[in-house]
C-alpha cells in the first residue's frame, strides 16, 4: 500500500548529517537546477548529479559523512549517497526522507564480504505530485551499473557486482527506481527487515538498528578495507562485456 502521510517540517529540515544548509550543497542545487522548470526536473537532475559526480565506493569515513563531505570526497556508496541527495533536494525545497532496511550481502559478492548476511541499506523518498517515490537508483554510477548489470546477466545471475541484474540508473521522477533494492521477487528475501525512517543515518545507529555501526576496530581498518574494495570495484567499472579489463 502506498504511504500517504504528507510531509512534515522534518522533511525539509536540517541535520546532523544531511547538512542542507551547507554554501557547497546550496551552490550544487543552483548550479544544477538554474532553468529547471517544475520541482520534478529539479530532483531528477539533481538525482543524475549525485549518479554521474559521485562514484560508487567507500571512502575510509565509511558512512560518518554529512552531506558535504560526501559531495568533496566524491565517493559513496548507500547510505551515504541518500545523505547527500536529501541534502540537495532540501536546499531546493522538496521534502525528502531517509528509509531503513537491510539488504542480501550477496549483492555486494565480488566486491567485499561484510562478514554478515545482511548489511544496512538506506533509499530515498521523494515528495513530487502529492506522493513519496522510491529512489535509489542514484546509488551505482553509470559506468559501474551497466558494467556490473552486463556481468550479471552474461553469468545468470541476479545480485552482485554492487547491483541487482533488474536494477535501473534512470529516474524520471514520477515513478519508484531501484539501482539495488529491486524487490522483485527475482532474489527471494532481498531484504529482511524494514527498519522504518530516521532523520540521519546518525539516528539510525544510535537507535541500535543497524548491523553495520563503526566501532574502534573499524575504523582503524576501514581505510585499507575501502583501498582494497574501490580496487575491485574500479576493475568492474572498467570492464568489457566478457570481463576482461579494457
Amino acid at each position: 500500500m502506498a504511504d500517504m502521510t504528507s510531509p512534515s517540517a522534518a522533511d525539509l529540515a536540517s541535520t546532523p548529517y544531511i547538512d542542507s544548509d551547507h554554501l557547497s550543497i546550496v551552490a550544487v542545487v543552483e548550479a544544477v537546477t538554474a532553468d529547471a522548470r517544475d520541482d520534478r526536473e529539479r530532483a531528477v537532475r539533481l538525482h543524475d548529479f549525485v549518479r554521474d559526480e559521485i562514484r560508487f565506493g567507500w571512502a575510509p569515513a565509511f558512512y560518518d559523512q554529512k552531506a558535504s563531505d560526501v559531495l568533496r570526497a566524491g565517493i559513496g556508496f548507500c547510505n551515504t549517497k541518500s545523505t547527500l541527495f536529501l541534502a540537495l533536494l532540501r536546499a531546493a525545497g522538496i521534502p525528502a526522507r531517509q528509509r531503513f532496511v537491510d539488504i542480501d550481502t550477496r549483492i555486494l559478492d565480488g566486491l567485499v564480504n561484510p562478514g554478515t548476511p545482511y548489511v544496512d541499506h538506506s533509499y530515498s523518498e521523494v515528495w513530487l505530485d502529492g506522493r513519496w517515490l522510491r529512489v535509489d537508483s542514484y546509488i551505482l554510477d553509470r559506468p559501474l551499473a551497466d558494467a556490473a548489470r552486463t556481468r550479471l546477466v552474461a553469468e545468470g545471475r541476479v545480485i552482485g557486482y554492487g547491483a541487482h541484474r533488474d536494477g535501473v540508473s534512470i529516474w524520471d521522477g514520477a515513478s519508484d527506481a531501484f539501482s539495488q533494492f529491486v524487490d522483485n521477487g527475482a532474489w527471494p528475501a532481498l531484504g529482511r527487515n524494514d527498519h522504518g525512517v530516521f532523520a540521519d543515518v546518525g539516528a539510525f545507529y544510535a537507535s541500535g538498528r543497524g548491523v553495520n555501526k563503526l566501532n574502534v576496530f573499524l575504523r582503524l581498518g576501514f581505510g585499507f578495507f575501502s583501498r582494497a574494495a574501490n580496487d575491485r570495484i574500479a576493475a568492474i567499472r572498467d570492464s568489457d562485456v566478457t570481463g576482461s579489463s579494457r
